[in-house]
C-alpha cells in the first residue's frame, strides 16, 4: 500500500473523533475528571504532525519533478490544519482561530483539482473536504449547529478517508 494510506487512516480517525465530540458522543466532561476534548486535540495534534512528516517523505522519496509531490502540498495542507486543531483543543484556546484557519483549507485545495483529473473520486472528495471545512468555519463562529458539523465531518472522515483507504487495501486503484 501506498504511504499515503497513513494520511488516509490517521487522519479518518481524528476526523471521526471530532464528529462523535461535535454529535455529543463522549463529550461531557465528568465531575473533576478531564475534558474529553483534550484528550481529541493531543490525538489531533499527533495526526497533524503525521501528515506533515508524510508530506516530507513524499518529496523525500520521490524526483522533484514526480507528480507526488504536488500531493504533498496538499497533505501539507491538512497537516497544518490539525497541528492548529490539535493545540487549540488541547489547550482549550477559542475555536475561531481554527474556523479563520478552515476557510483557505476548504478553497485552496481546489487548485488540485487538474492534478486529480481522471479520478471522480478525489474531485469529489475536493468538494466533500470544501463543505466540511466550510462547515467549521460556520460552527466556530455559531452559524452552523455543532451536530450538523457531526454528522458533516462523520460522513468525510468515512467517505475521503476510510473509502480511499480500504480501496487501496484491497490492491484496487481509487477511481
Amino acid at each position: 500500500m501506498p504511504p499515503i494510506t497513513i494520511v488516509f487512516i490517521a487522519t479518518g480517525l481524528i476526523v471521526w473523533l471530532n464528529a462523535l465530540y461535535f454529535l455529543g458522543v463522549g463529550a461531557d466532561q465528568k465531575e473533576g475528571g478531564a475534558n474529553p476534548l483534550v484528550s481529541i486535540g493531543h490525538a489531533s495534534l499527533v495526526v497533524g504532525l503525521l501528515n506533515l512528516v508524510q508530506a516530507v517523505y513524499i518529496m523525500w522519496a520521490r524526483p522533484l519533478d514526480d507528480a507526488s509531490v504536488v500531493l504533498a502540498g496538499l497533505v501539507t495542507f491538512y497537516g497544518l490544519f490539525f497541528v492548529v486543531l490539535g493545540k487549540t483543543e488541547a489547550n482549550g484556546w477559542d475555536l475561531r482561530v481554527v474556523g479563520n484557519l478552515a476557510v483557505p483549507t476548504a478553497i485552496l485545495p481546489l487548485f488540485w483539482w487538474d492534478f486529480f483529473s481522471g479520478s471522480w473520486m478525489f474531485q469529489s472528495i475536493l468538494i466533500v473536504w470544501l463543505v466540511a471545512f466550510g462547515s467549521v468555519a460556520l460552527t466556530t463562529y455559531g452559524k452552523l449547529e455543532a451536530k450538523i458539523l457531526g454528522v458533516i465531518l462523520a460522513g468525510t472522515a468515512i467517505y475521503t478517508f476510510w473509502v480511499p483507504a480500504l480501496i487501496l487495501a484491497t490492491g484496487n486503484e481509487i477511481p
